[in-house]
């Protein structure tokens, strides 16, 4: 379970944000000087050892897609010459910003749940953190829109929040901006996935699932390290010498302890045979 993907990412983080604020010390200007810093601070936040970890690690040719995931996943595999990327999000400041600090990567702004993408335009599709982010249907339009401009027989590579019990997330403040949606007086946040609404939600198309693990925290550094912000970040590289080995596998979301969530990372192929392409598009129409 343990992967050196997390080390690749470390050092492209680093790379980023030294090159980001030797820029800033050249030309003078401080815009976006704190995402160089950060870059170099907290160069994985504590899931992302786990979750863009495996990913990491995993083999790529051909076209590959990135939804929403954070941008350094396909900086640092654009870098390396592992595939070719296009990295989308639905926040226009998210592109900008990664546009300066990555002027090689293609990136656009996209709605995961209407791509503007051919159908069959891509080998594979990396897509981490992000589905349970998307309120109401969106979640199971979104894995529609992927397996659509997935060509047949191409990968998807995608990780999401699971829990014990159905829950949903609300906050008071528009993180999301102008996109974040309401639940009455409050926000919607985020969705953790139970065993029942993982395979309704997300896996309601025939994908073909490569690989499937379910993982918990041994300790809550996730928690620890988001209620004690902006203190923590100084503490940022010592994550490392934790979170490698900080995620437990578990049989499934029913393990999950209350008031804790786990994530599920899974592999799955869209089927090559024109069967099950076709049966995919009888169910959706």
């Amino acid at each position: 379970m343990i992967s050196m993907g997390w080390g690749r990412l470390m050092r492209r983080s680093w790379a980023i944000g030294l090159a980001w604020l030797a820029r800033v010390i050249r030309t003078g200007r401080l815009v976006d000087a704190r995402q160089g810093l950060y870059r170099l601070l907290v160069p994985l936040e504590p899931w992302r050892f786990y979750e863009l970890g495996h990913v990491a690690s995993a083999s790529y040719e051909g076209r590959w897609l990135d939804v929403g995931s954070p941008k350094l996943l396909a900086s640092s595999l654009q870098a390396a010459g592992r595939g070719e990327w296009v990295a989308v999000d639905l926040f226009s400041d998210e592109i900008e910003r990664w546009r300066r600090l990555d002027p090689r990567l293609d990136l656009r702004v996209e709605d995961a749940r209407s791509l503007s993408f051919a159908d069959g335009t891509f080998d594979g599709c990396a897509c981490i953190s992000v589905v349970e982010h998307i309120p109401d249907g969106g979640d199971a339009k979104a894995m529609a829109e992927i397996w659509r401009v997935l060509r047949p027989g191409g990968m998807l590579r995608l990780s999401t929040n699971i829990t014990a019990r159905p829950e949903e997330l609300l906050v008071d403040e528009p993180i999301y901006g102008e996109a974040s949606e309401g639940r009455g007086e409050r926000l919607f946040f985020e969705r953790r996935y139970t065993e029942a609404s993982l395979r309704a939600r997300l896996l309601g198309l025939p994908w073909e699932v490569v690989r499937a693990e379910c993982v918990r925290e041994r300790l809550p550094v996730h928690r620890l390290f988001f209620a004690t912000k902006p203190f923590s970040f100084l503490l940022g590289n010592a994550l490392a010498l934790v979170c490698p080995l900080n995620a437990r596998r578990i049989p499934g979301p029913s393990e999950v302890p209350n008031g804790t969530h786990g994530v599920v990372s899974l592999t799955l192929r869209k089927p090559a045979s024109d069967a099950g392409v076709g049966a995919a598009r009888g169910a959706a129409s």
